[in-house]
C-alpha cells in the first residue's frame, strides 16, 4: 500500500497463534437466552435538553386525542430563536510512557450481560439491493465489492447491542462499547478544533429514531493522534485512526461490551471477521447493517508516539458512515467477540490490489489504547 496516497472517509490481548473461528464454526453455534430480569437500578437516558444557567424547565404530561401520552418540557419564551450546543470534550492524548505499565492482556476481556439474549449473527431483516451495472470505466461506489453482501438488522441481543451511532457536531459515523462507560469510534469522526474536540452522542442499537438502550453523551476523549478526514486520509492516519470517548453513563453494564486482541498477520486471508456500520447508502445512516465471513488481507505497520499502529486492508462492503464501526471475531470457549480493527477508509479507485481495498485501523497501539482507558476510566 502507499505511503503517499490519500483516502475518502467512511462517514487486546496478548496476541496467539490462536485464530479465531472461521465463518462457518460461528454459524453452527447456538444462542443463548437471558438467564436473569433487566436490572431495574439501570435508567435509560431518552432524550437531553442543553440550557443555559439559571434556567428552570417545566415538566409536563399531555395527551394527544387518538395517541400515547407525552412528556413535554418547557421553557420560558424568551429561550425562543436561541442555539445552545452541547459541551466540548475534555481532550486526552495517550504515550507511550502512560500506557507502559498497563498490562493490556489482563484487560482484554469483554462482557456479557446475563440479561441480554447472545447470537453469533444479528436476525437479517432486509438483504443489499441487487448492486446495478457498472458503467465501463467507472469506479465501484462507495467500495461495495458487488455483489453487495451486507444486510440490515434490527436486534437488540449481545453483542449486536454492543454497537450504535455516533452523532458528532461534523456527522455521523458508527461506535461500539469497550467498557463500562468507554465507546470506541474514529478518530476522524471527531469534529477536532485548535482547542478541543465538539459534542458526540452515542445510542446503541439505534435503529429509525428509536433508542431502546437510551444514549449518552462523551465528555472527553482520548486518542494516539487527530485524524483530519476532510482532504482524505493517508496510511499512517488510517493506522491510528480511533479514539475511546468517556461517555457520562455506565452504558456498558446494560449492553455489555466486547473484549479486544491485537491483530496477527498469520491469520490473512482467514473467513474470521464481522462488521457492523451505520451505511448512508443502505439507510441514510438510520438502520445498521451487517457484514459477516470477511477476511483481513494485508497488514502495514506505521509508528507514533512510540506505538505502533496497523493498517488492515480488505474488502468487506462499506461505506459512507460505517466509519468508526468494529472489526470483530470470535473466539471458542468465549461469550463475546474481540475486536481487531476500527473501519476507516475507502480508496479514491476501488480495486482488487491493495490500492483499491477498503481499510481499517488496529494493531498494538489500538489494544494499548483501550487497556489505557479500561484502567485508568473503569
Amino acid at each position: 500500500m502507499s505511503t503517499k496516497r490519500s483516502r475518502r472517509r467512511n462517514d487486546s490481548s496478548k496476541n496467539s497463534a490462536q485464530p479465531p473461528l472461521l465463518a462457518h464454526e460461528v454459524a453452527t453455534r447456538s444462542g443463548v437466552r437471558a438467564t436473569t430480569d433487566f436490572p431495574a437500578k439501570h435508567k435509560i437516558e431518552v432524550a437531553r435538553l442543553w440550557l443555559d444557567a439559571g434556567v428552570v424547565p417545566v415538566l409536563g404530561r399531555r395527551r394527544v386525542r387518538g395517541r400515547r401520552p407525552a412528556v413535554l418540557v418547557e421553557v420560558p419564551a424568551e429561550y425562543a430563536g436561541k442555539i445552545i450546543e452541547p459541551p466540548v470534550l475534555g481532550m486526552e492524548a495517550v504515550t507511550a510512557r502512560k500506557v507502559k505499565r498497563i498490562n493490556a492482556d489482563k484487560l482484554s476481556s469483554g462482557f456479557y450481560p446475563a440479561h441480554l439474549p447472545l447470537r453469533y449473527a444479528p436476525r437479517l431483516l432486509e438483504k443489499a439491493r441487487p448492486p446495478k451495472k457498472i458503467r465501463y470505466g467507472a469506479d465501484i461506489p462507495n467500495s461495495v465489492f458487488a455483489p453487495d453482501t451486507r444486510y440490515i438488522f434490527r436486534d437488540t441481543s449481545f453483542p449486536w447491542c454492543t454497537t450504535g451511532r455516533v452523532d458528532t457536531a461534523g456527522g455521523v459515523c458508527t461506535g461500539t462499547m469497550i467498557g463500562r462507560r468507554l465507546m470506541l469510534t474514529g478518530s476522524h469522526c471527531i469534529q477536532w478544533t485548535s482547542t478541543g474536540a465538539g459534542w458526540v452522542k452515542f445510542t446503541p442499537s439505534y435503529y429509525n429514531g428509536s433508542e431502546p438502550f437510551g444514549v449518552a453523551w462523551a465528555t472527553r476523549v482520548i486518542y494516539w493522534a487527530r485524524a483530519d478526514g476532510s482532504d482524505g486520509l493517508s496510511d499512517q492516519e488510517t493506522a491510528f485512526d480511533y479514539v475511546v470517548l468517556v461517555l457520562d453513563r455506565n452504558l456498558g453494564d446494560v449492553t455489555g461490551y466486547p473484549g479486544y486482541r491485537t491483530y496477527s498477520s498469520s491469520w490473512n486471508g482467514g473467513s474470521y471477521w464481522q462488521q457492523i456500520g451505520y451505511p448512508g447508502d443502505l439507510s441514510s445512516s438510520q438502520r445498521p447493517a451487517f457484514f459477516g465471513g470477511g477476511s483481513i488481507e494485508s497488514v502495514q505497520s506505521k509508528s507514533t508516539s512510540g506505538q505502533t499502529g496497523s493498517v488492515l486492508g480488505h474488502f468487506m462492503d462499506t461505506s459512507g458512515g460505517h466509519s468508526g464501526g468494529p472489526y470483530w471475531g470470535w473466539w471458542d470457549g468465549e461469550p463475546w467477540p474481540r475486536l481487531v480493527g476500527v473501519d476507516s477508509t475507502s480508496p479514491a479507485t476501488p480495486g482488487s490490489g491493495t490500492t483499491g481495498d477498503n481499510e481499517a485501523g488496529g494493531g498494538p497501539a489500538l489494544s494499548s489504547l483501550i487497556a489505557y482507558a479500561r484502567a485508568n476510566y473503569p
